[in-house]
């Protein structure tokens, strides 16, 4: 009786002793599960998350963070050939877009040489750069501005890219001078009001 008294004893101090020595959760501790996330950079993630419909604007910042710019994608046109140079791939796809200062300064649309400008990203993933193969060849005097934006004026401008059949109906993205990606999901065929200009000058 004496051995199980003591035994029952026994248990209850460790049953004690390991309540007391549990280490407590130090106040600054957060956990694992309360932390934020990490925000992704501009650049990588796009702004906004969701691309844009062609025809609605971007506010974006101009090249070397000065001023801002008002970018609208307003139409684009798939062509074969501008009469005189063919695509490096199946065809071009040139969209054409409206710059606006939208501040009291005048800004410079960023380009490849600031790290931004416009850029195609097919449905496959693949990257595409405004001008590549012989897409830097096509040009329409009605959509060949200069770069910078002045105040209280806008300009009528085009990017152009030599794509696969199977890359029409990618996404349009143009990095700002702040390393903001705006993204625009594009129509696999002709869609909006520039198309019928687009064609009357880069007919073969």
């Amino acid at each position: 009786m004496r051995a199980r008294t003591s035994i029952a004893l026994a248990a209850v101090a460790l049953t004690l002793t390991a309540c007391g020595t549990s280490t407590p959760t130090p106040p600054d501790s957060k956990p694992a599960t309360a932390a934020s996330p990490v925000p992704s950079s501009g650049a990588a993630t796009g702004s906004p998350a969701l691309a844009r419909a062609l025809g609605q604007p971007a506010e974006t910042v101009g090249a070397g963070g000065v001023g801002r710019i008002e970018m609208t994608p307003t139409s684009i046109a798939y062509i074969s050939t501008d009469g005189g140079t063919e695509p490096a791939n199946d065809v071009f796809a040139f969209v054409t877009y409206k710059a606006r200062a939208a501040t009291a300064v005048a800004a410079d649309q960023a380009a490849p040489i600031d790290g931004g400008g416009w850029s195609w990203a097919a449905l496959d993933g693949q990257a595409i750069a405004q001008g590549n193969g012989e897409a830097y060849n096509v040009v329409a005097d009605s959509f060949n501005a200069g770069r910078t934006v002045q105040l209280g004026t806008y300009l009528k401008d085009a990017a152009v890219f030599d794509l696969a059949t199977a890359q029409a109906g990618g996404t349009l993205i143009y990095i700002d001078g702040a390393g903001t990606a705006h993204r625009w999901a594009m129509p696999k065929t002709d869609a909006g009001p520039d198309v019928a200009q687009i064609r009357k000058e880069l007919a073969p």
